[in-house]
């Protein structure tokens, strides 16, 4: 299986998704090789518990990994505006450094990943892959039961205050979606969303707008259909451009 791919979707327990962000973090300040006692000192666990962690994940060891991770990180050094401007119809930088505020504004929030249908399986990946980068991040599933019970029990106090719901739909028009939009709107969250169609109701409702092949209006059933992987691409893509943005000047 491809270590890459593997990596990025198996759901981490919270002290594995610490060690890996600990790991990074000495990567992206482009300091020397940091080794595995280090590592486990700064996480509190074991070099042995490191090790094993590794295995789990389909390495060989901790200098696999980190050799993995480092291979990531430069590969993120390079421009992505490129890679974004073919995944994303309408993309430019100043839609990228927006998305880059929207998470930067909300990263203490929790955050919510919303779609249906193939969309919802898209919508998991970005939560997933945001939940291992360190922000606390929700499914459809999570929204819907918080507007019902926000609706059963008015005034009760909740602890998720308006923040940021990423919305997938192909069409742009999926009902489920846009209620979940229209809902979130009314509390004061910001929408940014991934669509096919810049004509839809969901890109009128959202904030920050991509349209990903917006030139072929293929059905949910056509074959192929490379909507959702692309989403998939583009948004790997944004969350590198972020992370890079993160960077304190030299």
């Amino acid at each position: 299986m491809n270590k890459n791919y593997y990596l990025l979707t198996n759901l981490l327990t919270e002290e594995e998704t610490k060690i890996i962000t600990s790991i990074i973090r000495h990567i992206e300040n482009d300091e020397r090789r940091i080794g595995v006692q280090q590592i486990a000192n700064e996480n509190y666990v074991s070099p042995t518990y490191i090790i094993k962690m590794c295995k789990r994940l389909g390495f060989d060891g901790y200098s696999e990994l980190y050799y993995h991770l480092q291979q990531t990180a430069n590969a993120n050094d390079r421009s992505s505006g490129a890679a974004l401007q073919e995944l994303i119809d309408n993309y430019d930088e100043e839609k990228g450094l927006q998305f880059c505020e929207l998470l930067r504004q909300f990263q203490n929030q929790k955050l919510f990943a919303d779609g249906s249908g193939f969309s919802e399986l898209v919508a998991d990946y970005i939560a997933q892959r945001l939940a291992v980068c360190g922000f606390m991040v929700f499914n459809r599933v999570h929204f819907y039961d918080f507007m019902i019970f926000h609706e059963e029990h008015k005034g009760a106090a909740t602890n998720i205050e308006p923040s940021l719901l990423i919305a997938i739909s192909q069409s742009g028009e999926a009902v489920p979606i846009l209620n979940d939009v229209r809902a979130a709107k009314d509390r004061g969250f910001k929408i940014i969303c991934f669509t096919k169609r810049e004509e839809s109701t969901l890109a009128s409702l959202s904030d920050l707008v991509f349209i990903v092949e917006g030139s072929k209006q293929t059905l949910v059933g056509g074959m192929p259909n490379p909507f959702f992987g692309r989403v998939i691409l583009a948004f790997e893509e944004l969350v590198g451009y972020y992370f890079k943005s993160q960077r304190p000047l030299e």
